[in-house]
């Protein structure tokens, strides 16, 4: 019977919709859920106010809780289809007003960049807002983008400027450094959207889409070019955001029962989970399930937790 159940799933595409967008467009803008299987995307909030128009966005998966800000102010919302923004208040370091220009979620906290001084990366307390420096990298770089992979929790950004190399970094905040990973696809100088999730790095442009038709998928790993989705975007942002939202992602992939320890027992939940087409399964993130990712799995396996 599992047999029978893992062809089924083998050759199904998943249908959920992850990959979470939005640009500060001038006029009515909206946040969409971007089914990274077919490229369809789904309004979830819409307004010609500051809370639709996203600087920076990350997603916690313990809480499935979307935070996202419009300069020095913080929202956020439960996931769903359709978003309830609540306004968290303004930002603020020091005794004065801040602004991040990208977010992403790690261990807790919420992380953003800066691409005006002091450019860093900072730590944000999502219920005080409190905001903390952890590294202050050169400004040469001027980190846009920024997300955590929570498979292997990563923490990636995008650079824009030609002083260093425009392209995907990943940040070590232990032993402050940034390494590139991969380079912008031909023809692009401007992405400010990123996110990451089982290894595959999402730029997301924010042009409309007779400028910038395309989103892009990237391989952390071997940083080629994978694939494309088409933008929703119908305005030029000066900026955008995006997420990866994975409902219950354990904070260490492979330890697929969540017990943390890695053993033969995970092994055997992948292996149920893949036969039942569960979402987690996709391990290499490409939206079908198929014997690539069982090689995935064991990849991460051998890795270890961080």
């Amino acid at each position: 019977m599992r047999t029978a159940l893992a062809v089924v799933a083998a050759s199904a595409t998943l249908s959920h919709a992850q990959l979470i967008v939005g640009n500060d467009q001038s006029g009515s803008a909206t946040i969409y859920n971007v089914d990274v299987g077919t490229g369809v995307a789904a309004a979830i909030y819409t307004s010609t106010t500051a809370e639709a128009k996203p600087w920076g966005m990350a997603y916690d998966p313990a809480t499935d809780t979307l935070y996202w800000n419009n300069g020095g102010t913080m929202y956020k919302s439960p996931m769903g289809p359709t978003l309830v923004p609540q306004n968290l208040g303004p930002l603020s370091w020091n005794g004065s007003a801040i602004n991040f220009v990208a977010l992403a979620f790690r261990d807790g906290r919420l992380l953003g960049t800066r691409n005006i001084t002091t450019e860093a990366v900072y730590e944000i307390d999502p219920a005080t807002l409190a905001v903390n420096q952890l590294y202050i990298y050169p400004s040469t770089f001027d980190f846009g983008g920024l997300d955590t992979d929570t498979s292997t929790n990563t923490l990636y950004a995008l650079s824009d400027t030609p002083s260093t190399a425009r392209g995907l970094y990943k940040i070590d905040l232990a032993a402050p450094s940034e390494a590139l990973i991969a380079p912008y696809p031909p023809g692009e100088t401007d992405i400010d959207g990123l996110a990451v999730h089982n290894g595959v790095a999402y730029f997301v442009t924010d042009g409309p889409q007779g400028t910038q038709p395309n989103f892009y998928l990237v391989d952390v790993a071997t940083g080629q070019q994978t694939g494309t989705l088409p933008s929703p975007f119908t305005g030029s942002g000066t900026f955008c955001a995006a997420t990866y939202a994975a409902p219950g992602a354990p904070p260490c992939y492979p330890d697929c029962n969540g017990d943390g320890a890695l053993n033969l027992s995970d092994f055997g939940c992948f292996t149920t989970k893949f036969a039942l087409g569960d979402p987690y399964a996709d391990c290499n993130g490409d939206s079908v399930l198929n014997l690539s990712d069982f090689g995935c799995f064991t990849t991460k396996f051998a890795l270890g937790c961080p």
